[in-house]
């Protein structure tokens, strides 16, 4: 029997400040539903289950507004499914779907998060995830969090400081939508940067993998335009060398960071030494590079700030 979505929504969670209640798209209460009843599904005895779910947990689609453009975004938070499979030590899945007028709706961000804050400043509307203290420190003491705006012409969501004034971010380190299962360099990047991707294969023995072979590709980051021409850039962070043995220090190479340009192409304007990691302000625009060494728990790293000289057409310390 096919479930209204009127029965299945249950009542909306509204976040302070968003549009007025509305219904949600079909298609999200489907996706609801579908991912509670597949929990614990056993399919060589489908009989050993719980019961079907047909009504959307309170709190867990809610209409929150991303854009202010007079469309209803929308929030799919699993806390509210109390599914384990959804959560752990980072916080719950959450999903933002961005409305798109006619377009329909697209995913803005998809990642475990301990909370979703929408706020504005200065008339932009951002949101700020506090995520897995891993991902900004070694410090389980301290929170992590990363704060973004929609781009409207981009279709995505872009780096901005967080609420307390933070606007150093590590390079890398996250992604409001997780792409490392793509097979492939991501379909925006610059010839000259896709071809690093395909060029820099690397087979290492290893222990940790079934088949003994661990593959190793560079990896290709896209960051905010550091060079002031409005086109966003690339960091490069090639494969590492195999180790003799499985248990040696895997040197981490260093860095490169590659401009693109209007018609496509790209250059590289900066190679690091070894040992030497990527990090971005975005405090203001353009953005700036920032350098750091690996140094001790709980140290202060030594920070290095990269300008751009247009003459050299480089960016340098």
């Amino acid at each position: 029997m096919r479930i209204s979505v009127l029965a299945a929504l249950g009542l909306l969670s509204l976040t302070p400040g968003s549009a007025p209640a509305q219904t949600p798209p079909e298609g999200l209460v489907w996706m609801a539903l579908r991912d509670i009843n597949e929990y614990g599904f056993d399919r060589d005895d489908p009989t050993n289950r719980p019961p079907l779910v047909t009504r959307v947990p309170d709190g867990m689609i809610r209409a929150v507004d991303m854009t202010d453009d007079g469309h209803t975004d929308w929030l799919v938070d699993y806390e509210a499914a109390e599914l384990s499979s959804y959560c752990g030590t980072g916080g719950c899945s959450k999903i933002l779907y961005v409305t798109l007028g006619d377009d329909g709706l697209m995913r803005a961000f998809d990642e475990q998060a301990h909370t979703l804050t929408f706020y504005q400043v200065d008339g932009e509307r951002r949101v700020e995830a506090e995520v897995h203290h891993a991902l900004c420190s070694s410090d389980a003491s301290r929170e992590c969090r990363y704060a973004y705006a929609w781009d409207a012409e981009l279709r995505r969501l872009v780096e901005r400081p967080t609420r307390d004034g933070q606007g150093i971010i590590a390079v890398g380190a996250f992604s409001p939508i997780d792409t490392s299962e793509d097979r492939g360099p991501p379909s925006d990047a610059p010839e000259a940067v896709a071809d690093i991707w395909f060029k820099t294969r690397t087979a290492c023995a290893s222990v940790y993998v079934d088949d003994g072979v661990e593959i190793r590709r560079a990896a290709l980051h896209d960051i905010p335009d550091v060079d002031g021409d409005g086109v966003r850039d690339w960091v490069v962070e090639r494969p590492s060398p195999c180790q003799d043995s499985p248990g040696d220090m895997v040197p981490y190479p260093g860095f490169e960071v590659w401009l693109s340009r209007a018609d496509g192409e790209a250059v590289q304007a900066y190679v690091s030494p070894a040992e030497i990691f990527p990090k971005l302000d975005v405090s203001a625009g353009p953005a700036v590079v920032v350098t750091e060494p690996a140094c001790g728990f709980q140290e202060t790293c030594a920070q290095t700030r990269l300008r751009w000289d247009a003459g050299s057409g480089r960016l340098v310390e």
